[in-house]
């Protein structure tokens, strides 16, 4: 019950500061500069063993009921990154953390 309070809470805050503070921001700036500064501060925040907890906790959720296997590939659940956005696989130790299964 509690756990499911916080986790409500923590949707509509990430949803309020993406939609009215930072897609505003983001959507003032050319793209490609967006995205080079998105994978730099993934770089940086995935090498930092006290943030990854935190990001973790922020963004992270598992339920075993989303789990799937295809192909005989086990994936934690079915939300997966777009190709190109890693496309040179950096972020490899933090997409997990903020949720993608794949």
């Amino acid at each position: 019950m509690v756990l499911g309070l916080l986790i409500g809470f923590r949707n509509k805050l990430a949803y309020f500061v993406y939609k009215f503070i930072l897609k505003p921001v983001f959507f003032m700036q050319d793209p490609e500069v967006v995205h080079d500064r998105i994978l730099n501060l993934g770089k940086k925040t995935s090498n930092n063993a006290l943030i990854k907890p935190l990001i973790s906790l922020a963004f992270g959720y598992k339920n075993n009921m989303l789990g799937q296997k295809v192909d005989g590939i086990d994936f934690v659940n079915p939300v997966g990154l777009a190709a190109g956005f890693d496309k040179n696989a950096q972020l490899t130790t933090l997409t997990p953390l903020i949720g993608f299964g794949f």
